[in-house]
């Protein structure tokens, strides 16, 4: 069979054409067969006529289906004509003869049309494309319709399209797929959840929103078409929609080098959505309900986007299926205004944690990388994956759009793919043969190459820019898969790769270094440069910790030299050993605090960012910053920062804990992020306190932390004012841009914090604490977990005094601080008398203030004793209110206070 990246050698217009005759029955009467793309690929919805020579009455029509198949029967011997149309394929025509003995079985290939025969590829091969999709992708208007007050009804929203015209496109596959809209329109938008209410008028002042808009692009697999056409009349051709058509598909398929803000950056990443590749996948698989797509050009938000989409209408942030954004780049109304389940699924403001619509889960990936002198990047991935949805063909990957992708194949044979151009909707999607099933394992080779994925900083410092699309990836740190990393590089070069070194040889320039997991792990990344090597084994840990940095900084930081002999010798090789001696610490810690670190391996690499760290299983990127002294920080800085310095001290224990979290527990959707990093935020602050002599670094840490919750920027609005911590990264917004840093961060490390704290026991101490992030990581050991998993586990470790409620749930707890905004005031004041035993009696008022009515928290009371603050007990309260406080004591406490540790989150 021709591969599918070459012409076929026949004439266009010309299929081939195998006609068998079937054994005789009687008389069979039939005419059958496949229609195919000149890959063998089924091409469902051709339409095919058959008509007989000479002509003898109407010709007879039908559909193939999804399998390409289609049947006439009931006819009688003779010749017959076959014709089929098919946009994006050369049209066909050829002649049948059906015997009186029998019918005629055909597998027809079609040719793709002249106008668009392949994607051209850099790097020399053009890769075929799928002929259905290449059929929609700039398909004119086709269809012009005349609208008086047309309305659709999708899940909370209503869309009417008030007065003025409507042209489709030709349909796909029999169905309707893309209209565009001229004229007079209103969108009405009423938000499901309480907490989408509130997050809605935090940003346009509104519980729900109410848009008049003048054109639109409507995309669909659902049963839209079908619902315009019943409400409208024909009309006449307006070339006003294909200008309009023409400009919706400039403007969704444009790719800009550097986002302009976060929402710009969701929806132009490497997975940005290809409008016609996702009509794609829907078609090829009639079984899916439809999506609805709807971009607004209104008059208040101008690129304002409504979907209902049952695959998640951003997948990569969470499963929920319904979305209005509005992208307006520095705007202050910019962001996702709402994104949530279906209106028919919801049963809490929680959502429904769990849910998921992967087509498929990546089980192994072996990739061979080659990294050339001018850092050209060449790869080929071979995944094997495993099916979870039924019925699916088409396959959506994480790649950077300058990696190009020259071949896919599966089973030795070429397959279609889609990659449009870099600065386009150039995401990559696979096509499969046939429909797949689920529980199917199948295999898939890609092949590509490009740029962009590393640049040298100067110094033999490099920055890998594709840190997590340097290959083709399904379902990013939501798979957990095992990998086997072939790289080669420059000799001159040291690359540290995920998993363990398996093994290393030199291929004439190039040094060579095979990587391979022995856990599975939700991403791969590597670290590359002129690298200087230590290592250490901790006989405590079991764990080999190995260090990597440069002699050089880059060339940013290299003027920095000529300040003088202060200065002193910028190499962060130099300052390795006191990395290395933070890793160990706190691989120490957090293994006593959480459990055994699974990896066994742990890489404390350099990069050249001066205040960027990011971890990766087995494998962390410090900052330039943590390689630098003091006096040199002095100096470069101008002064002293205390920001910066107590940065450089989070950053490696924080990058350290993601071993934990976010590899070894991953987290289900942005929601559940803080399961990483606030959990990340915590662990920092737990190494200061463990590995400090004095407290004040561990009180600092946590006063700082509350300063930047609190703290009102120039608008006037705390980070906290940015709303809840459930609301992950939605959290930084125009008029709060530090909403997300401090509460997902900040915030999310105080539920943890404040967790401990209550759950401290004067005769155990944090056991219980420990004994419940031990359970934890055991049960969500290489999965995404969400927050309803880490409650549960909560619930179950809490002591009986934490049961407020009397149901057994933290319900009060979660409600407070994950899923609300609250930040109580207190006011404590006391006295302390000597009883007549020869006892003390500590009795005092604790007042609650701005906060909700049923507010409720076991607040901590602290006594200096000897020298020392000790927990002497909690008081519960509920509500704007003050209670009476009664502690008994042996002895006379020097004096009295709340949160003496910084426990609770308090204004």
């Amino acid at each position: 069979m021709a591969s599918c990246n070459k012409r076929l050698p026949i004439a266009a217009g010309v299929l081939w054409l195998a006609v068998a005759v079937l054994a005789p029955e009687a008389w069979a009467a039939e005419i059958a067969g496949t229609v195919k793309d000149p890959s063998g690929a089924p091409v469902g919805g051709a339409k095919v006529e058959l008509e007989a020579v000479p002509p003898s009455g109407t010709s007879k029509t039908a559909a193939a289906d999804a399998s390409g198949g289609f049947r006439f029967e009931g006819l009688a011997p003779g010749r017959y004509r076959i014709r089929i149309a098919q946009p994006g394929f050369a049209p066909l025509e050829r002649e049948v003869v059906l015997g009186a003995s029998g019918g005629a079985a055909l597998e027809i290939r079609l040719e793709l049309s002249t106008g668009r025969q392949s994607i051209e590829v850099r790097g020399g091969a053009a890769a075929h494309a799928d002929p259905v999709y290449l059929a929609m992708r700039d398909a004119p208007p086709a269809v012009t319709v005349v609208v008086e007050n047309v309305v659709l009804h999708r899940d909370s929203a209503t869309l009417r399209l008030k007065s003025g015209a409507l042209a489709f496109t030709a349909p796909v596959m029999g169905r309707d797929t893309v209209a565009v809209f001229s004229g007079e329109g209103e969108l009405v938008f009423d938000p499901v959840p309480a907490m989408e209410k509130d997050y809605l008028k935090s940003i346009t002042g509104e519980e729900s929103l109410d848009e008049t808009f003048d054109r639109a692009l409507l995309c669909f697999t659902d049963h839209t078409g079908d619902e315009i056409r019943r409400q409208t009349k024909p009309g006449p051709e307006q070339p006003r929609l294909a200008d309009i058509l023409k400009e919706y598909r400039r403007r969704l398929r444009s790719r800009p080098d550097s986002p302009r803000s976060l929402t710009d950056s969701l929806l132009h990443s490497e997975s940005m959505d290809n409008v016609e590749a996702d009509i794609l996948t829907d078609l090829y698989n009639p079984a899916q309900p439809g999506f609805f797509s709807a971009y607004l050009h209104g008059s208040r938000h101008a690129d304002l986007r409504f979907h209902v989409k049952p695959r998640g209408v951003l997948p990569d942030l969470s499963a929920e299926e319904v979305g209005l954004i509005n992208l307006d780049p520095q705007g202050e109304q910019e962001g996702i205004l709402y994104l949530s389940h279906l209106k028919d699924e919801l049963t809490a403001v929680k959502g429904l944690a769990g849910e998921e619509h992967r087509t498929v889960r990546a089980e192994s990936y072996r990739i061979e990388t080659v990294i050339g002198k001018n850092d050209h990047f060449t790869g080929a991935a071979a995944l094997r994956f495993r099916v979870v949805s039924e019925g699916d063909r088409v396959i959506k990957f994480g790649l950077v759009p300058s990696l190009r992708v020259t071949r896919v194949s599966t089973g030795g044979r070429n397959i279609p793919f889609i990659q449009e151009e870099r600065r386009e909707d150039g995401s990559f999607y696979a096509v499969m043969p046939a429909p797949m099933h689920a529980s199917e394992e199948h295999d898939l080779l890609i092949e590509y190459m490009g740029d962009r994925v590393v640049y040298k900083a100067g110094g033999g410092n490099f920055s890998v820019g594709a840190r997590e699309s340097w290959y083709p990836v399904v379902n990013t740190f939501r798979d957990y898969a095992r990998y086997d990393l072939i790289f080669k590089v420059p000799k001159q070069y040291t690359l540290v790769g995920v998993g363990k070194l398996a093994s290393g040889w030199t291929e004439q320039d190039f040094a060579c270094t095979e990587w391979v997991s022995e856990t599975p792990l939700a991403v791969a990344g590597f670290n590359y440069g002129l690298f200087k090597k230590k290592e250490l084994d901790d006989p405590d840990t079991g764990t080999k910790i190995e260090g990597y940095a440069a002699s050089d900084v880059p060339d940013y930081l290299s003027r920095a030299q000529e300040q003088g002999p202060a200065m002193g010798a910028l190499s962060p090789s130099r300052l390795m050993d006191g990395t290395l001696v933070d890793a160990e610490n706190a691989i120490r810690i957090f293994t006593a605090w959480f459990g055994k670190n699974e990896f066994g391996r742990i890489a404390i690499t350099q990069q050249p960012q001066f205040n960027f760290g990011q971890s990766w299983p087995t494998l962390v990127y410090l900052p330039m910053s943590a390689y630098l002294d003091d006096t040199q920080r002095w100096q470069l800085m101008g002064h002293i920062n205390n920001r910066l310095t107590e940065f450089v001290e989070e950053v490696t224990p924080h990058e350290v804990s993601h071993q934990w979290w976010g590899h070894m527990v991953g987290w289900q959707s942005y929601h559940d992020q803080w399961l990483s990093e606030g959990f990340a935020f915590f662990s920092a602050g737990l190494f200061l306190q463990l590995s400090r002599k004095s407290p004040d670094p561990y009180l600092k840490y946590w006063d700082h932390a509350r300063e930047l919750v609190l703290e009102k920027n120039p608008y006037g609005r705390r980070a906290n004012d940015a709303g809840p911590l459930w609301m992950g990264l939605r959290l930084a917004t125009f008029r709060n841009q530090g909403g997300y840093n401090a509460v997902v961060y900040r915030k999310g490390g105080y539920v943890l914090h404040t967790l401990r704290c209550l759950m401290f026991d004067a005769r155990l101490g944090d056991r219980p604490f420990i004994e419940m992030m031990h359970e934890f990581v055991r049960r969500n050991l290489n999965r995404a977990a969400s927050t309803a998993d880490f409650q549960r586990i909560a619930e179950e470790y809490m002591p009986r005094y934490m049961n407020v409620k009397g149901d057994g749930k933290l319900d009060w707890f979660f409600n407070e601080w994950v899923y609300g905004t609250a930040l109580p005031r207190y006011k404590f004041d006391y006295t302390v008398t000597a009883e007549a035993d020869g006892k003390w009696m500590v009795r005092g008022k604790l007042t609650q203030s701005e906060v909700t009515d049923d507010y409720a928290m076991l607040v901590p009371v602290y006594g200096e004793i000897e020298g020392q603050m000790r927990h002497i007990g909690l008081v519960r309260i509920v509500g704007n209110r003050s209670v009476d406080v009664q502690l008994p004591l042996p002895v006379k406490p020097r004096r009295v206070a709340i949160n003496a540790w910084h426990d609770i989150l308090e204004q």
